[in-house]
């Protein structure tokens, strides 16, 4: 019993410890480009479905987003970044799907991955 004790103990420091750490260059640079892809499709929402996107709650749900995927914390990635490569990504998409072709799509999924949202 007292192995076992030890032995969670040991684990549940161990994450502590983790979640503690500065990000790496390689996960921030993950992150980034994760938060970028979400941001680019919101992007797209706003300006050709005409869905507004609210930068603040973004932030919010960046953090959420950063955490569904296994990261503990967003802290030290750089917004400017992020917000660099959504605008390539929206970029590609727009020349993807010029004409608002993806709007249902992207509606969809931000409503399945963010079900606890209020439906506008």
């Amino acid at each position: 019993m007292k192995g076992l004790i030890l032995s969670l103990s040991l684990v549940v420091l161990s994450t502590a410890a983790f979640a503690n750490d500065t990000l790496s260059s390689r996960e921030k640079g993950e992150i980034e480009l994760l938060l970028a892809e979400s941001a680019s499709k919101l992007i797209y929402l706003e300006r050709d479905c005409g869905k507004p996107m609210d930068k603040e709650k973004f932030k919010e749900l960046a953090k959420i987003k950063a955490f569904s995927e296994g990261h503990l914390s967003i802290e030290g990635i750089s917004w400017e970044r992020v917000k660099r490569k959504s605008h390539q990504a929206y970029g590609m998409l727009k020349i993807e799907a010029p004409m608002g072709e993806l709007c249902e799509q992207y509606k969809a999924d931000i409503k399945g991955s963010y079900r606890f949202l209020k439906a506008n």
